[in-house]
């Protein structure tokens, strides 16, 4: 049930933006090392982001959706973002094991244009963990006045 919340609210999120008349969608891979107090590793993601560039905000808000995968467990998040060069998120997680799921919040600053940087903090079930990482992203689809691209 938890699971279904998560998605629903991402998708929520994400149909939000959708109503604004200027929005882009950007997809790509991301990578992060994830540093805890146990076992360091790496993980990888799918991400994808949509940005609304017509509202009352002084700056480009958005909302991503993304599946990340470490050596024994799998997260699936969503977060609220806002910023343009800059930028922060913050949204809910939740890290699947084989044994249990387990919910959690992440937050991260980053610097992008297509190509860029984060550092993600994630708090799930009591541990901290501080992930630096890297992505690259491509826009899918653009809607606004002049219709899709």
């Amino acid at each position: 049930m938890k699971n279904i919340l998560l998605v629903l609210f991402t998708l929520l999120s994400i149909s939000i933006h959708a109503q604004f008349s200027n929005m882009i969608v950007f997809i790509g891979p991301k990578f992060n090392f994830n540093i805890s107090k146990g076992e360091n590793r790496f993980s990888g993601a799918i991400e994808a982001s949509a940005w609304t560039f017509n509202s009352n905000a002084d700056i480009p808000i958005g909302a991503d959706f993304g599946v990340e995968f470490e050596k024994d467990r799998c997260r699936i998040y969503g977060e609220f973002q806002a910023g343009a060069l800059l930028g922060l998120s913050l949204g809910p997680v939740v890290e699947l094991t084989k044994e249990n799921q387990v919910f959690g919040f992440q937050s991260s600053v980053w610097a992008a244009v297509f190509l860029g940087t984060d550092f993600r903090y994630r708090r799930i079930n009591s541990s901290n963990y501080f992930a630096p990482g890297f992505f690259f992203k491509v826009p899918i689809l653009k809607q606004g006045s002049n219709g899709l691209f």
